[in-house]
Protein backbone atom coordinates (compact mmCIF):
# COMPACT_ATOMS: atom_id res chain seq x y z
CA UNK A 1 0.00 0.00 0.00
CA UNK A 2 1.72 3.20 -1.18
CA UNK A 3 2.27 6.08 1.35
CA UNK A 4 1.77 9.72 0.96
CA UNK A 5 2.86 13.18 2.84
CA UNK A 6 5.53 12.65 5.34
CA UNK A 7 6.80 15.82 6.55
CA UNK A 8 10.46 16.39 7.11
CA UNK A 9 11.99 19.68 8.86
CA UNK A 10 14.20 20.64 6.52
CA UNK A 11 16.17 23.86 6.20
CA UNK A 12 14.67 26.85 3.65
CA UNK A 13 14.85 25.75 0.44
CA UNK A 14 15.38 22.27 0.45
CA UNK A 15 12.42 20.02 -0.03
CA UNK A 16 12.23 16.11 0.21
CA UNK A 17 9.52 14.14 -2.53
CA UNK A 18 9.01 10.51 -0.80
CA UNK A 19 7.60 7.85 -1.86
CA UNK A 20 6.88 4.85 0.93
CA UNK A 21 5.27 1.32 0.32
CA UNK A 22 4.32 -0.47 3.43
CA UNK A 23 3.71 -3.97 3.70
CA UNK A 24 1.43 -6.43 5.19
CA UNK A 25 3.43 -6.42 8.71
CA UNK A 26 3.48 -3.01 8.57
CA UNK A 27 6.97 -2.59 7.85
CA UNK A 28 8.12 0.55 5.12
CA UNK A 29 10.25 1.20 2.20
CA UNK A 30 10.55 3.40 -0.14
CA UNK A 31 12.61 6.56 -2.18
CA UNK A 32 12.82 9.81 -0.91
CA UNK A 33 14.36 12.57 -3.67
CA UNK A 34 15.90 15.47 -2.12
CA UNK A 35 15.87 19.15 -3.48
CA UNK A 36 17.48 21.96 -3.24
CA UNK A 37 15.15 24.71 -5.37
CA UNK A 38 14.78 22.94 -8.48
CA UNK A 39 17.68 20.64 -8.52
CA UNK A 40 17.84 17.27 -7.48
CA UNK A 41 20.46 16.69 -4.76
CA UNK A 42 20.30 12.93 -3.95
CA UNK A 43 18.36 9.84 -3.94
CA UNK A 44 17.46 8.26 -0.82
CA UNK A 45 16.44 4.52 -1.82
CA UNK A 46 14.98 3.47 1.88
CA UNK A 47 15.24 -0.03 3.17
CA UNK A 48 13.15 -1.95 5.29
CA UNK A 49 11.85 0.25 8.43
CA UNK A 50 9.76 -1.36 10.97
CA UNK A 51 7.42 1.38 10.89
CA UNK A 52 6.44 4.80 9.24
CA UNK A 53 7.60 6.78 12.38
CA UNK A 54 11.47 4.61 12.21
CA UNK A 55 11.03 5.35 8.21
CA UNK A 56 10.82 9.31 9.10
CA UNK A 57 13.24 9.30 11.45
CA UNK A 58 15.82 7.37 9.38
CA UNK A 59 14.84 9.66 6.68
CA UNK A 60 15.31 12.91 8.60
CA UNK A 61 19.00 11.54 9.85
CA UNK A 62 20.07 10.70 6.50
CA UNK A 63 18.71 14.12 4.75
CA UNK A 64 20.20 16.22 7.80
CA UNK A 65 23.10 14.42 6.98
CA UNK A 66 23.45 15.24 3.26
CA UNK A 67 22.66 18.72 3.41
CA UNK A 68 25.35 19.25 6.43
CA UNK A 69 27.90 17.32 4.00
CA UNK A 70 26.69 19.53 0.80
CA UNK A 71 26.31 23.37 2.33
CA UNK A 72 30.25 22.13 4.11
CA UNK A 73 31.46 21.28 0.39
CA UNK A 74 29.55 24.83 -1.46
CA UNK A 75 31.42 27.03 1.50
CA UNK A 76 34.54 25.16 1.06
CA UNK A 77 33.88 26.06 -2.89
CA UNK A 78 33.36 29.33 -2.25
CA UNK A 79 36.37 30.12 0.25
CA UNK A 80 39.18 29.18 -2.45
Amino acid sequence: MPLHCLDLDLPVGWHCDVVLTQNFDGAVSGKAELRQGRETRCVFVLALQGSREAAQARLQFRADQFIEEWEARVASEHST
